[in-house]
């Protein structure tokens, strides 16, 4: 006997489990749209609870993978920034020096020192003398020293006084100036290559003369008026040691950054071969 009411029962426990398989369908699609959105690159898309990959690892892999990407970039770009950034000497440890020369001898072509100037990098005279001569002066060579003899006749200051009060003043120090290895000589003084700025020698400073490809130094004077735009040593008129000294300071302001770069390089380089011989390390 069929009963109506068992037939009823029957489709309303049909529709029941359908609308459930619809809505566990629709929530496991929105739950995998969702994932999607935070995946990384290259990463398999996440799966649902009910659905799990047979092979997670390769998803936690592949996330691991893109946070340690994401790390390297950031460390690559910090040393990128480092890179560019450099350390220049104190300002106070720089001196700028020059020297004007008598001549002595037969016709005066022996040089001998006959003032000795010293500044800082303000500009400062830290020493400013002239030299007492031991032999006599046959070419004061007014036109360009700017000595005369009224100058050397007050001089007290012997050559080797001299010598030991600017070797004081330049212990520790970086020496900026032009020609220096003439001035050097004179006062019987040496100084360390990596504490030297000698703007004659400074090869962007330099020029070819000839067809060999040698550089050659270039007047104070002439530089200055090229790249300061200034005027030294003006004809008529005799040197200033002072003058010349500033001089030489500025040009080495006007490439600083660049000078020091490229000595850093020489210094380091330097320090690695005398760290393989077991050698003191050169410091500026």
């Amino acid at each position: 006997m069929h009963h109506p009411n068992n037939s009823n029962k029957k489709r309303n426990r049909r529709r029941r489990s359908d609308s459930h398989g619809s809505a566990s369908s629709a929530f496991s699609a929105s739950s995998l749209s969702e994932g999607e959105g935070h995946s990384c690159p290259g990463s398999p898309p996440p799966h649902s609870k009910g659905n799990q990959h047979p092979d997670k690892n390769n998803a936690n892999n592949a996330n691991n993978k893109c946070r340690r990407s994401g790390g390297r970039k950031r460390r690559q770009r910090s040393r990128k920034r480092g890179k560019g950034q450099q350390t220049l000497p104190e300002e106070s440890k720089f001196l700028a020096l020059d020297c004007e020369m008598v001549g002595i001898g037969e016709n005066g072509h022996t040089s001998s020192i006959a003032r000795v100037t010293v500044v800082d990098w303000d500009g400062n005279a830290l020493f400013d003398e002239y030299i007492q001569q031991d032999q006599p002066v046959t070419d004061y060579r007014t036109f360009v020293s700017g000595i005369t003899p009224q100058d050397l006749e007050d001089a007290t200051l012997s050559l080797e006084e001299c010598r030991n009060m600017v070797l004081q003043l330049l212990q520790n120090h970086i020496l900026v100036g032009h020609a220096l290895k003439n001035d050097l000589k004179a006062l019987d003084i040496s100084h360390p290559w990596w504490l030297t700025r000698d703007t004659a020698k400074f090869e962007p400073f330099m020029k070819v003369r000839f067809d060999d490809g040698i550089l050659w130094p270039r007047k104070l004077k002439e530089l200055v008026s090229e790249k300061l735009h200034q005027e030294i040593q003006i004809e008529g008129k005799p040197h200033s040691p002072y003058e010349d000294a500033l001089a030489a300071l500025d040009l080495y302001r006007s490439v600083r950054p660049k000078w020091e770069s490229a000595m850093a390089y020489k210094i380091d380089k330097t320090n690695q071969i005398r760290l393989e011989h077991h050698q003191p390390l050169l410091a500026q």
